[in-house]
């Protein structure tokens, strides 16, 4: 009886070890994945912002020079623009790159869009409905109901 004991005392705390070892890994991975994304979404709100300061830069000026003083020109701004897209090809997505790549080229709302959704769908992934596709990032007019 002891002989049938001893081995699946040992396979248990065999299987304990392992299971802790794995689910160590698991943890680990989770938490890494989940400060890529973090780190992802936080660099994409800051080139969604720099890329509409530059196209409203007129209006848009004063608020950036307040949280970023080195940029107080439009050429600046831009040369930012074009810093920020050599960082995202360390971690952007293809879609994301090649569309920042377009809008460096061809600065317009419509591009800009287009980039958004790219970063939108790289950051969560799913489908982007046909209202969101249509919506004018340009013309966007105040809430009447406020």
């Amino acid at each position: 009886m002891i002989n049938e004991i001893i081995p699946i005392l040992s396979l248990l705390g065999l299987g304990g070890i392992a299971g802790a070892f794995f689910n160590s890994v698991w943890e680990r991975n989770k938490t890494i994945s989940l400060q890529k994304q973090q780190y992802k979404e936080t660099r994409y709100k800051a080139i969604i912002l720099l890329m509409y300061g530059f196209l409203e830069y007129k209006d848009e000026s004063d608020f950036l020079i307040i949280h970023r003083p080195d940029l107080n020109s439009k050429e600046k701004l831009f040369l930012e623009l074009k810093t920020e897209w050599n960082n995202m090809i360390l971690y952007a997505s293809d879609e994301v790159l090649l569309k920042s790549h377009v809008f460096l080229n061809k600065p317009s709302h419509e591009n800009y869009k287009k980039l958004a959704i790219e970063m939108r769908k790289d950051l969560w992934g799913g489908k982007i409905s046909s209202e969101i596709e249509k919506l004018n990032f340009e013309n966007i007019v105040s809430d009447e109901r406020t």
